[in-house]
């Protein structure tokens, strides 16, 4: 099984049209099961997109409306053209830059059995930029029911809405969880800081591929000052985690779009894990 987790900056990025179609190409070319995408965004006066019935989008909720820009929408867009069907979900979080539906979604090769998503934050407010959720899908692979959930959280330190309160939310959905579940995301707690979000992750039973790995390169998903950094003046971050219950083993852990494993396309490098 192989999986992917991207916070992809979407329609924010320079030259995007290209990056798009290299992410898309990417997508192609290493035949992913599961991919997790964050910081999945449309603009929010932009046209709905009419149909879509033959683009094999799974709603997790009737009264989410698709933009023609939709940064998944377009992605799928382009791997349909190329014979490669991918199903889907989106959920839009908040307005972001004050222009766009920000969402996260996730993208399967297999038909997802069922769609949950909830809200990580106290707030739901939709132009509260601290507001976060996380959306996931349950399919059958090889026999086995796995969920796979897109993941965006906030910080440890937030006085408003502390990372500490939604992790609490996450670990009740998936106390008595018998199936398989990854987190893929953003999660916003650097690994390297001990005692803090990454620590309580892996003390309340959470293991990190990373981690289980045979294989792994540095792990750095972000090197630079992004937004939400700046006053921390952190710019080298492991903070795109692959997350699940179980503790079992995992073949290799690798970043990508770190421009040595493919072309940056976004403030954040991705993760790609093979079990």
């Amino acid at each position: 099984m192989k999986l992917l987790t991207c916070n992809s900056h979407s329609i924010i990025e320079k030259d995007y049209d290209n990056k798009l179609k290299y992410f898309a190409q990417w997508i192609l070319d290493n035949d992913y099961d599961v991919i997790a995408v964050q910081e999945s965004n449309q603009t929010h006066d932009a046209k709905a997109v009419v149909s879509l019935e033959n683009c094999n989008y799974i709603s997790s909720n009737e009264n989410i409306v698709i933009k023609e820009d939709n940064h998944i929408f377009n992605l799928i867009k382009y791997l349909n053209e190329k014979g490669q069907k991918y199903y889907w979900t989106w959920t839009p979080i908040k307005i972001g830059y004050g222009i766009f539906d920000e969402g996260i979604g996730v993208l399967s090769k297999y038909k997802p059995l069922e769609i949950k998503e909830f809200y990580l934050s106290n707030s739901k407010a939709y132009d509260n930029y601290k507001v976060r959720k996380a959306i996931g899908i349950k399919v059958n692979i090889d026999g086995k029911d796995k969920w796979f959930y897109s993941v965006h959280a906030g910080w440890w330190n937030d006085l408003e809405e502390p990372f500490k309160m939604q992790l609490s939310k996450l670990n009740k959905r998936f106390l008595f969880e018998k199936d398989e579940v990854y987190l893929m995301g953003d999660f916003n707690n650097p690994a390297d800081i001990e005692d803090e979000g990454y620590t309580a992750l892996l003390q309340s039973g959470w293991h990190d591929t990373y981690r289980l790995a045979d294989k792994k390169d540095n792990g750095i998903t972000v090197s630079g000052l992004i937004d939400g950094w700046r006053e921390h003046k952190i710019d080298s971050m492991r903070i795109d985690l692959i997350l699940k219950n179980k503790n079992t083993p995992v073949k290799e852990s690798k970043v990508v779009f770190n421009n040595l494993n493919g072309k940056q396309i976004s403030d954040h490098f991705a993760v790609e894990i093979i079990e």
